[in-house]
Protein backbone atom coordinates (compact mmCIF):
# COMPACT_ATOMS: atom_id res chain seq x y z
CA UNK A 1 0.00 0.00 0.00
CA UNK A 2 1.37 3.47 -0.99
CA UNK A 3 0.04 7.15 0.64
CA UNK A 4 -1.81 7.53 -2.94
CA UNK A 5 -3.98 4.69 -1.97
CA UNK A 6 -4.96 5.86 1.17
CA UNK A 7 -5.68 9.98 -0.29
CA UNK A 8 -7.77 7.98 -3.13
CA UNK A 9 -9.83 6.12 -0.20
CA UNK A 10 -9.96 9.65 1.87
CA UNK A 11 -11.70 11.33 -1.72
CA UNK A 12 -13.48 8.22 -2.19
CA UNK A 13 -15.42 8.36 1.54
CA UNK A 14 -15.86 12.38 0.80
CA UNK A 15 -17.81 11.29 -2.03
CA UNK A 16 -19.80 8.21 -0.99
CA UNK A 17 -21.11 10.47 2.13
CA UNK A 18 -21.69 13.80 0.13
CA UNK A 19 -19.46 15.75 1.97
CA UNK A 20 -16.41 18.43 1.60
CA UNK A 21 -13.09 16.97 2.25
CA UNK A 22 -12.27 19.31 5.11
CA UNK A 23 -15.17 17.82 6.71
CA UNK A 24 -14.18 14.19 6.87
CA UNK A 25 -12.24 13.07 9.91
CA UNK A 26 -10.56 9.74 10.04
CA UNK A 27 -7.87 8.01 12.79
CA UNK A 28 -5.67 5.14 12.35
CA UNK A 29 -7.40 2.15 13.72
CA UNK A 30 -9.20 -0.94 12.88
CA UNK A 31 -11.66 0.07 11.40
CA UNK A 32 -9.66 1.71 8.59
CA UNK A 33 -7.54 -0.94 8.04
CA UNK A 34 -10.88 -2.99 7.33
CA UNK A 35 -11.82 -0.38 5.18
CA UNK A 36 -9.18 -0.42 3.53
CA UNK A 37 -9.21 -4.58 3.13
CA UNK A 38 -12.57 -3.67 1.77
CA UNK A 39 -11.88 -1.28 -1.28
CA UNK A 40 -8.29 -2.72 -2.24
CA UNK A 41 -8.42 -6.30 -0.53
CA UNK A 42 -4.71 -5.88 0.73
CA UNK A 43 -4.33 -6.18 5.10
CA UNK A 44 -2.15 -3.15 5.81
CA UNK A 45 -0.44 -3.52 9.29
CA UNK A 46 -0.99 -0.61 11.40
CA UNK A 47 2.61 0.37 12.13
CA UNK A 48 2.77 0.68 8.28
CA UNK A 49 -0.49 2.59 8.06
CA UNK A 50 0.83 4.59 10.45
CA UNK A 51 4.34 5.30 8.77
CA UNK A 52 1.98 6.07 5.51
CA UNK A 53 -0.19 8.48 7.28
CA UNK A 54 3.25 10.33 9.10
CA UNK A 55 4.86 10.43 5.10
CA UNK A 56 0.86 12.17 3.93
CA UNK A 57 1.65 14.47 7.10
CA UNK A 58 5.15 15.52 6.29
CA UNK A 59 4.56 16.45 2.97
CA UNK A 60 0.69 18.40 4.03
CA UNK A 61 -1.67 16.18 2.62
CA UNK A 62 -3.00 15.50 5.51
CA UNK A 63 -3.27 17.56 8.96
CA UNK A 64 -4.87 17.66 12.52
CA UNK A 65 -8.58 18.54 12.38
CA UNK A 66 -8.17 19.35 16.21
CA UNK A 67 -5.61 19.63 18.64
CA UNK A 68 -4.83 16.68 21.47
CA UNK A 69 -6.05 14.15 19.27
CA UNK A 70 -2.87 12.40 18.72
CA UNK A 71 -0.87 12.26 15.69
CA UNK A 72 -2.63 9.61 14.28
CA UNK A 73 -5.84 10.67 15.24
CA UNK A 74 -8.65 13.46 14.00
CA UNK A 75 -7.06 14.02 10.45
CA UNK A 76 -8.06 15.07 7.61
CA UNK A 77 -7.36 15.81 4.04
CA UNK A 78 -6.14 18.90 3.25
CA UNK A 79 -6.75 20.76 -0.03
CA UNK A 80 -3.07 20.08 -1.21
CA UNK A 81 -4.50 16.48 -0.55
CA UNK A 82 -7.43 16.39 -2.33
CA UNK A 83 -5.24 17.44 -5.42
CA UNK A 84 -3.23 15.12 -5.55
CA UNK A 85 -5.44 12.38 -4.87
CA UNK A 86 -8.06 13.65 -7.30
CA UNK A 87 -4.54 13.22 -10.37
CA UNK A 88 -3.83 10.38 -8.91
CA UNK A 89 -6.92 8.50 -9.24
CA UNK A 90 -7.36 10.16 -12.51
CA UNK A 91 -4.08 8.83 -13.59
CA UNK A 92 -4.73 5.04 -12.64
CA UNK A 93 -8.06 5.56 -14.53
CA UNK A 94 -6.31 6.58 -17.69
CA UNK A 95 -3.43 3.83 -17.31
CA UNK A 96 -5.93 1.40 -17.16
CA UNK A 97 -8.14 2.34 -20.43
CA UNK A 98 -4.79 2.67 -22.43
CA UNK A 99 -4.90 0.29 -25.91
CA UNK A 100 -2.72 -2.80 -26.00
CA UNK A 101 -0.82 -0.91 -28.31
CA UNK A 102 0.05 1.17 -25.89
CA UNK A 103 0.21 -0.82 -23.00
CA UNK A 104 3.17 -2.57 -25.22
CA UNK A 105 4.63 0.43 -26.05
CA UNK A 106 4.84 1.69 -22.30
CA UNK A 107 6.05 -1.77 -21.25
CA UNK A 108 8.90 -1.94 -23.89
CA UNK A 109 9.69 1.83 -22.51
CA UNK A 110 9.91 0.46 -19.37
CA UNK A 111 11.84 -1.95 -19.86
CA UNK A 112 14.22 -0.72 -22.27
CA UNK A 113 17.34 -1.64 -20.46
CA UNK A 114 16.36 -5.24 -20.52
CA UNK A 115 16.00 -5.17 -24.02
CA UNK A 116 18.62 -3.58 -24.81
CA UNK A 117 20.85 -6.32 -22.58
CA UNK A 118 19.30 -9.27 -24.12
CA UNK A 119 19.82 -7.60 -27.76
CA UNK A 120 23.68 -6.81 -26.57
CA UNK A 121 23.80 -10.15 -25.32
CA UNK A 122 22.25 -11.78 -28.81
CA UNK A 123 24.68 -9.64 -30.79
CA UNK A 124 28.25 -11.10 -28.43
CA UNK A 125 26.88 -14.52 -28.93
CA UNK A 126 26.40 -13.99 -32.61
CA UNK A 127 29.94 -12.59 -32.99
CA UNK A 128 31.20 -14.94 -31.01
CA UNK A 129 30.00 -17.74 -32.89
CA UNK A 130 31.11 -16.30 -35.76
CA UNK A 131 34.27 -16.10 -34.44
CA UNK A 132 34.60 -19.52 -33.74
CA UNK A 133 33.37 -20.83 -36.55
CA UNK A 134 35.48 -18.36 -38.80
CA UNK A 135 38.77 -19.99 -36.91
CA UNK A 136 37.86 -23.43 -37.41
CA UNK A 137 37.80 -22.82 -41.69
CA UNK A 138 41.34 -22.19 -41.68
CA UNK A 139 43.05 -24.84 -40.42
Amino acid sequence: MDEYKLLIHMLELCEDNGNRHNHVRFDVNEALIEDLYDRYGIQVPIDELKKIVDRCYAREWLEHAYLGSGPHNGLKLTTKGLGVATSKRKSNELRENRSLLKKTSDYIEDHKGIFLLLGSVIGASGLIIGIIKGGSGNG
